[in-house]
């Protein structure tokens, strides 16, 4: 069985109660709890809830790439890598990039197994809204300007896999 280099280096402060990976602090949620949230926010907003969720893993994938880009000295496509072994290794699904294009400035990544979709239950759209985020998050550190990606198969749905596709805007 391969190792998890993320998890071999998480460290525990047990004075804060915090994990942290290389200075930055994470946390383990059971997706059920963010799949209640996001409910509860589509109920309340409507189609801002997704908005929203994007915009908070848009944040996070985009603070995580450029911090590990800088401290690595990863190239763009090592930073990709990085960030997709990264999802799979802090339990988001299994995370595959299938197509990267830095003259289209754009990207193809493969997640199965979405702990999000899994949570959420049948819908008939796509509900990894936060993948989604980290995905653009990510691609728009790796092409140097805002990117906007879009599910374009999730698990939710029926589909075998959720896909999501970044392009510079």
């Amino acid at each position: 069985m391969p190792g998890n280099s993320i998890l071999d280096e998480i460290v525990y402060d047990s004075e804060k109660g915090a994990l942290n990976y290389k200075g930055v602090r994470y946390l383990l949620i059971r997706p059920e709890t963010l799949a209640g949230l996001q409910k509860s926010m589509e109920k309340a907003s409507g189609k801002q809830a997704k908005k929203i969720i994007f915009q908070g893993g848009f944040e996070g994938g985009y603070l995580s790439a450029k911090k590990y880009k800088e401290i690595h000295k990863f190239s763009h496509k090592e930073i990709l890598d990085f960030m997709v072994a990264m999802g799979s290794q802090i339990g988001w699904g299994s995370f595959e990039l299938n197509q990267y294009d830095p003259v289209e400035r754009s990207l193809k990544i493969t997640v199965e197994d979405s702990p999000f979709a899994e949570a959420y239950g049948k819908s008939s759209k796509g509900v990894c809204h936060l993948i989604r985020g980290v995905v653009s998050g990510t691609a728009s550190v790796v092409f140097g300007q805002d990117c906007v990606a879009s599910e374009i198969s999730c698990f939710a749905k029926g589909d075998r896999c959720c896909v999501f596709i970044a392009k510079a805007e």
